[in-house]
């Protein structure tokens, strides 16, 4: 059977639905343009033409005269340090001009994107009554996924007009309205931003007493802490402390200690959530090539760790003095499981309430397993529908939400009463996953970390990184 891919907003309406017809999406995209007090000012439009993008720009409340508009590199409307000066400015966070093919140089707009910036656009001109409606295209930058790809960037229109010559923005002045480009037929979500250019960030843990989230960066081992109501991160704590050079899965206990996965290092380390603090670092057996990636926090009071290049499952004592090492617990390789060699396998773990199974995910082969914590029995979940490069697992009674980071998808699968069997129901797309690693549910809603692992090299990231909040009905 068939499946809808559902958009963030049909995925709003029809969460709980079994299969029925996709929503329509419209077309296009849309920026919102506030200005540094928040205050909404306009909107831009955009959409693919045969002549390349086009913009819809309307504006009000600015000065009469040509004002400089271009898209620009990061999607983020705050203050930020100004690319000259290096002081804060509004909406510096929007960063340079958006320059996919590295040009290195300000110009005109109808020079290719090999010569001069690619958000490079034509000036806006505004009337007497401080208004203005007007069209400009640019060829070169698009609405679809890829290294030229405008979604997700901001659009900033600039006090003065642009000169097309003086890098890096024409001297077209102080940066007077921002909008972040997402598209047009979902509403908008809440996002916590995350700071750095260098985050890829991979796991999240929530307290569900406060809503309060953390995450980890799996590049650099850094702890970031996400408040409900602030849409910027916290840093927490460093990385690079002795096994944290990354951190991957995490967990919080509730003895208020973070569970981090080390990756590489083959360690978990317990981390104080409050004060940042490493209480321990748990070690692995020395290996070649470990990779510890996802844990869970049993009610049975252990904690289950998967390794996506050895075949083991770990285990520790979640005790409140600190636990001194991880068991090689089950040996996968005695199991129905069979590991893919140099591929990522066990990957994201969840625990049935009980504490008497996990489900966990093989990324290299999509197969779901059922392991046993009792009896050690290991036993494939049949399921009606491809889970290809599943990543983190969410379980919400017998629904299991299945994040497939390659597919930029969220697959729902209902599994029945004895976790045997599966079938998946419902598929979430949108523009607004990128490389989506992990999930955790928090107050009635589903929080995705955007880790973009797939553009540690080229193409670049596209900043901030994120984490995007999806409501459950």
């Amino acid at each position: 059977m068939l499946l809808p891919q559902l958009s963030l907003t049909a995925f709003a309406c029809v969460l709980a639905l079994v299969g029925g017809a996709a929503a329509a999406q419209a077309p296009g995209a849309r920026a919102v343009l506030l200005d540094e007090r928040g205050r909404e000012a306009g909107q831009v439009r955009l959409s693919e033409t045969p002549d390349g993008l086009s913009l819809d720009i309307e504006v009000q409340g600015l000065a009469p005269g040509a004002h400089g508009v271009h898209i620009h590199q990061n999607g983020e409307c705050a203050p930020g340090p100004d690319a000259d000066t290096g002081s804060i400015v509004a909406f510096g966070a929007a960063g340079p001009h958006f320059d996919p093919r590295q040009s290195r140089n300000h110009g005109h707009p109808e020079q290719p994107m090999d010569q001069v910036h690619g958000g490079d656009l034509p000036k806006l001109q505004v009337g007497s009554d401080g208004r203005a409606r007007q069209t400009v295209q640019r060829k070169g930058p698009t609405l679809r996924p890829g290294p030229a790809a405008a979604m997700g960037r901001t659009v900033v229109v600039h006090e003065r007009s642009d000169d097309y010559v003086t890098d890096p923005a024409g001297n077209s002045g102080a940066r007077l309205l921002c909008g972040v480009i997402e598209p047009h037929s979902e509403p908008p979500v809440p996002r916590h931003t995350l700071p750095g250019s260098d985050v890829f960030p991979e796991g999240i843990a929530v307290d569900e007493a406060s809503g309060v989230a953390y995450v980890g960066s799996s590049s650099e081992g850094h702890l970031y802490k996400l408040e409900p109501g602030k849409p910027r991160a916290e840093l927490l704590s460093y990385g690079g402390s002795p096994g944290r050079q990354a951190a991957l899965g995490l967990k919080l206990d509730t003895l208020g200690r973070l569970w981090v996965a080390g990756g590489a290092a083959g360690t978990v380390a317990l981390v104080d959530a409050h004060s940042g603090q490493t209480l321990a670092v748990l070690k692995t057996p020395h290996s070649p090539h470990p990779f510890i990636n996802d844990l869970v926090i049993s009610s049975d009071g252990f904690v289950y760790v998967t390794d996506s290049q050895r075949p083991v499952l770990f285990r520790a004592r979640n005790v409140a003095n600190q636990p001194t090492a991880l068991e090689p617990w089950l040996d996968l390789a005695r199991t129905p499981i069979r590991y893919v060699d140099g591929a990522v396998n066990l990957n994201g773990m969840v625990v049935t309430p009980d504490g008497r199974y996990l489900v966990a995910v093989q990324t290299a082969t999509g197969q779901l397993w059922r392991i046993d914590t009792r009896s050690r029995e290991v036993r494939q979940i049949e399921v009606d529908g491809a889970l290809l490069h599943g990543d983190g697992l969410v379980l919400q009674g017998r629904a299991l939400w299945v994040l497939r980071n390659v597919e930029n998808e969220i697959a729902r699968v209902e599994l029945d009463a004895g976790y045997t069997r599966g079938r998946v129901t419902q598929r979430l797309t949108s523009a607004r996953l990128k490389h989506p690693s992990t999930a955790a549910l928090a107050r009635g809603t589903l929080k995705v970390v955007n880790s973009q692992l797939d553009r540690q090299k080229n193409p670049p990231p596209l900043l901030p990184f994120d984490v995007i909040e999806l409501r459950l009905p």
